[in-house]
């Protein structure tokens, strides 16, 4: 274990990640957020824009508590003004929440339900089924443990008693949040292409960990993923796909979809 977490630190210290896209949110006209429930990938903008004739502001928390992760000040009648957060992985690492969705709301009109929130989402690739990889517990954070689910949803694709491995990067593949295409290792056996979903480049994968017993469809394998304890990992990004292996069934080999996470303090 100790040989393990000293390879993952020193490939994450040499990992980094950057911004993707801007995401637009009106302030008004009326007592709202349009759209209020928005869904981005790590390293995406928000950009709030007021519209109307109402005094309005932007403040993270949850039924007017503010806890002070994000705020474009004091409500303003402003139509045009703009304000901008990117959820990077500084920003997720600096403010870690539940599930990396940040509730916001104005707070002279979070009565009249004028709230809002941003889901971060960090799950990748473009075959695997839904489900496929989850989150079950714990936190990426330095001197953790990460815990995820390795599971194949399609009904008898694979044998319950098949082991679960999970691959971490530090990069993800050529083509994110596409994948490599890898013949027989898609988790439906009538599909002919699985993804390889984690870079190929050396040091890539800098861990694998398992195996664990997979009790069939619906019941996630749980994989804890331990993260070193050095503080200079703070920020960086891991990758992390799954991988059920059933030598007696119709499937071999079933790769999961994979899932990205900012390292957290």
């Amino acid at each position: 274990m100790k040989r393990l977490l000293s390879l993952v630190g020193a490939a994450l210290l040499a990992s980094s990640a950057s911004a993707q896209v801007t995401h637009d949110v009106d302030v008004g006209p009326g007592f709202d957020f349009s759209p209020a429930d928005l869904t981005i990938h790590v390293g995406d903008t928000v950009r709030w824009t007021w519209v109307g004739s109402f005094s309005h502001n932007v403040e993270s928390g949850t039924g007017g508590v503010p806890n002070g992760i994000f705020t474009s000040g004091a409500p303003v009648v402003s139509p045009g003004l703009q304000y901008s957060v990117t959820f990077d992985s500084a920003f997720l690492a600096a403010n870690p929440v539940p599930g990396d969705s940040y509730d916001y709301y104005c707070a002279i009109h979070v009565s009249f339900g004028q709230e809002g929130v941003v889901r971060v989402v960090n799950d990748y690739g473009c075959t695997a089924p839904a489900g496929s990889f989850v989150e079950l517990g714990g936190a990426p954070k330095i001197g953790g443990s990460w815990t995820v689910g390795v599971d194949n949803p399609i009904p008898g694709a694979q044998n319950a008693g098949s082991l679960a491995f999970v691959g971490v990067g530090v990069a993800a593949a050529p083509g994110f949040p596409c994948g490599i295409p890898l013949a027989g290792f898609h988790m439906d056996p009538a599909v002919a292409n699985g993804e390889y979903l984690l870079s190929p480049a050396a040091p890539n994968p800098v861990a694998v960990v398992g195996p664990v017993q997979w009790a069939g469809a619906g019941s996630p394998a749980a994989v804890p993923i331990p993260i070193p304890a050095i503080p200079s990992l703070v920020g960086a990004q891991i990758f992390a796909q799954g991988l059920i292996v059933d030598p007696a069934g119709p499937n071999t080999f079933g790769a999961s979809a994979g899932m990205s996470a900012t390292i957290g303090s």
